[in-house]
């Protein structure tokens, strides 16, 4: 039993946690780092070519996937990041020599500024680690909904100097330069550089713009579009298997060859009557028409067509929802199907089978099913320290303000809902009795005062 001084202290503690998580949370701008696709694995002992364009920087990119953001990695959710550090080193303001999606994700985990999602908590963020860049006016959205009216939106703020981030959907892409109609980019998942080619219109409704010592003076295309003789970056793992069987491509070419032979004989005999004398002669004369052959040959092809077909096989485990999107879980209540939860950016649910794109989830102990196109994989489970949830090495304020935020989180989701992995759960369990309350809070207090 605790004492009537202990309980004081104890409260005392919890008090300056709640006052901590609320401070932690003010001023969010709500911008989200959206995965859009699972997590790369970095091997230490691994030797990787130099990138020589920060253009082909990928979030995935092993030498850095693993690198924490908050409560989550730059392989899943950080898009916006490397689209803002491609900005940083296309604007003078870093130099590829001494920095990198990396580099620039570490110097913002010192300062705390990322939720435990991996959610950018404060745009001043960049400015204190990058003085030379701001982003100026939050998240803007297009006033034109075609193409044209979009590609000339960001044109006229290239031209005033400004750098511009586009949200293709939840994801994040730094724009390069625009001609025409084409905006081009360089997107930290994928290696195609024009925007409208690779996302849909509909998807690219908002963007960013980013205010720099050296204004903008334009761009030299990563390569011909009309060539696509593409410089790719480095290679990514997928968490999805794919499948592709392309028919057997063989020419059949049949021949078939008629001769006809046309064939004339005429015989002509003359018969010459005389004298009945020995010197009486007869004469025969032969005439014979020459034999024509002529043959015609008629060639048939026929080809056959390729056809391929994709197979997407989806895995179990642990998927997130991107940020900015609500997706349904369904389930059967007394045999009537009905909504069990909606999840939001952010919140993590555990897949225990997959029927084809649907994911198996359990709600409230209620089997249910989401559509698992709709969520990103998180990757295999991340072996983390006791107390770093993180998992940037140190057992700090900034994993005190993550365990806060999810014992909040815990009366207002539903059983099979979390903003934590499995892996950084058990890791917030610092007391080890199986559940994260109070009494972690309390020893993280402790911990951090010594």
């Amino acid at each position: 039993m605790r004492t009537e001084k202990e309980k004081g202290i104890f409260r005392l503690l919890l008090t300056f946690v709640l006052i901590f998580g609320l401070l932690a949370g003010a001023y969010r701008p709500e911008i989200y780092v959206a995965a859009s696709d699972e997590k790369a694995v970095s091997d230490e002992n691994e030797t990787y070519p130099p990138i020589t364009d920060y253009r082909l920087w990928r979030q995935k990119d092993p030498r850095w996937a693993s690198t924490p953001i908050g409560g989550s990695t730059l392989g899943s959710v950080g898009c916006y990041i490397t689209s803002i550090a491609m900005a940083a080193v296309a604007s003078g303001a870093r130099d590829m020599s001494s920095f990198d999606p990396c580099i620039f994700a570490k110097q913002l985990n010192e300062i705390g500024a990322f939720t435990s999602g991996g959610a950018l908590a404060r745009w001043a963020s960049i400015t204190k680690i990058i003085p030379d860049i701001a982003i100026t006016g939050g998240e803007k959205t297009f006033s034109a909904s075609d193409q044209s009216g979009k590609a000339e939106e960001i044109r006229k703020h290239l031209e005033s100097g400004m750098y511009v981030i586009c949200n293709v959907g939840g994801h994040w892409v730094y724009i390069d330069g625009v001609i025409g109609d084409d905006v081009y980019m360089a997107d930290p998942a994928k290696d195609e550089i024009l925007m409208f080619k690779a996302y849909n219109n509909g998807s690219i409704r908002n963007y960013q713009l980013i205010k720099a010592k050296n204004p903008y003076s334009g761009f030299t295309p990563l390569y011909d579009v009309n060539t696509e003789n593409k410089t790719t970056g480095a290679s990514t793992t997928k968490a999805v298997k794919t499948t592709t069987t392309t028919a057997s491509l063989v020419p059949a070419v049949k021949v078939t060859t008629y001769v006809v032979q046309a064939v004339t004989q005429v015989v002509t005999v003359e018969i010459t009557a005389g004298s009945a004398s020995p010197a009486s002669t007869t004469s025969a004369k032969k005439t014979t028409t020459t034999t024509t052959t002529t043959t015609t040959t008629t060639t048939t092809t026929t080809t056959t067509t390729t056809t391929t077909t994709t197979t997407v096989t989806y895995l179990t485990g642990e998927y997130y929802c991107p940020s900015r999107s609500t997706v349904t879980v369904r389930g059967g209540v007394n045999e009537k199907e009905c909504v069990l939860a909606t999840l939001s950016g952010g919140n993590i649910v555990d897949v225990i089978k997959t029927d084809g794109s649907k994911g198996i989830v359990a709600i409230d102990g209620i089997e249910g099913w989401v559509e698992l196109s709709d969520l990103e994989y998180a990757g295999k489970s991340a072996e983390l320290n006791v107390g770093d949830i993180n998992n940037d090495g140190a057992l700090d304020s900034y994993d005190l303000a993550i365990i806060n935020e999810y014992i909040a989180s815990l009366e207002r989701l539903p059983e099979g809902v979390s903003i934590l992995r499995k892996c950084e759960a058990e890791a917030a369990d610092i007391n080890g009795d199986g559940t994260v309350d109070s009494g972690d809070v309390l020893l993280y207090l402790m911990r951090i005062c010594n």
